[in-house]
């Protein structure tokens, strides 16, 4: 049908390779969601979404921490966070790490690098329903595991370090 150039088919081509390339992202979507295993979990205070820690990688000196949310309760959307207050950056965005608290690093212009806002959206069939990260001053390198707290979502513990070459 794509070998013939006329207008019509050129049309009904893309329209094909896009509903063709659209299934594919979305399949490929969820079978990451599904395929990479969380490092460790904690649930939403609402319980609607499940924490999960994809990532924690230490580069030279900064920890990297990545989280997806997986779906707990269908078609809910909630804000578990609108902004990072000053108040919020200082009590509810932190490493633990051994006995000491790492605070989110912040840009030259004072803003913690992490996810500004964070709203989680559940849907039927969706895997992950959204997604968080948060960069931190890295602890020494014989502290292999952390805790992390964000605010709306309980504390997760044990969460292992990998190791990246800067």
């Amino acid at each position: 049908m794509c070998s013939n150039r006329s207008n019509l088919r050129i049309a009904a081509c893309f329209a094909l390779a896009i509903g063709s390339a659209t299934g594919v992202t979305a399949a490929r979507s969820q079978a990451l969601a599904a395929s990479k295993p969380p490092l460790a979990t904690g649930i939403t205070n609402s319980g609607a979404a499940e924490a999960q820690v994809i990532e924690a990688t230490r580069k030279g000196d900064i920890l990297t921490i990545k989280i997806r949310f997986a779906p707990l309760v269908p078609d809910k959307m909630e804000s578990i966070y609108a902004q990072i207050t000053e108040k919020d950056y200082e009590n509810s965005f932190y490493v633990l790490a051994g006995d000491k608290k790492y605070l989110l690093l912040r840009d030259s212009q004072d803003t913690p690098l992490a996810s500004p806002q964070l709203s989680i959206r559940n849907t039927k069939d969706s895997p992950v329903s959204g997604t968080w990260y948060g960069r931190f001053p890295a602890p020494p390198k014989d502290i292999t595991e952390v805790s992390l707290t964000i605010h709306g979502v309980e504390t997760i513990d044990a969460i292992p370090i990998a190791d990246k070459q800067p």
